[in-house]
């Protein structure tokens, strides 16, 4: 089964945070507590998303985290990139380190069929869709933040 990490959800569920419309600025302690991360932990990913360009963080009186642009305009596949890195998901479905003959291996064709398919469902897949329906109107799931 193909899993996200731990930190690629903690980095979904503050952006996901910050999304939603009653949010326009938090402090990472708010998100923290929002979405039930450890904020040490939310830190140092909210520095990977920042490098990225996915939120701006504001230091000092009125500072905090914003999204640097709308979230239906953020793929959950750059979160997952920012987060994990470009080659988060592995070249070999065998996870083999070296193949020595990769013209005769079995599961090439589909992996690579695969996981582009994966990587461009991702890519379509934007952060206002995680607490969106499809027409538009809030979810009636449980909201991913708190506040």
């Amino acid at each position: 089964m193909l899993c996200l990490s731990q930190t690629t959800s903690y980095a979904i569920r503050a952006l996901a945070c910050l999304q939603q419309q009653s949010c326009t600025t938090r402090l990472i302690r708010d998100i923290a507590k929002s979405a039930d991360i450890p904020k040490p932990y939310l830190a140092r990913i909210i520095n990977k998303l920042t490098h990225r360009g996915l939120v701006v963080a504001k230091r000092g009186y009125a500072g905090g985290i914003t999204l640097a642009r709308p979230a239906d305009k953020v793929s959950l596949l750059e979160i997952i990139e920012a987060v994990e890195g470009p080659k988060w998901i592995s070249p070999c479905l065998l996870n083999m380190e070296s193949c020595g003959h990769p013209e005769v291996c079995p599961t090439r064709e589909v992996w690579e069929r695969v996981s582009q398919q994966l990587r461009t469902a991702l890519d379509k897949a934007k952060l206002a869709d995680i607490v969106m329906t499809q027409n538009g109107k809030k979810s009636t799931r449980r909201s991913i933040c708190q506040a």
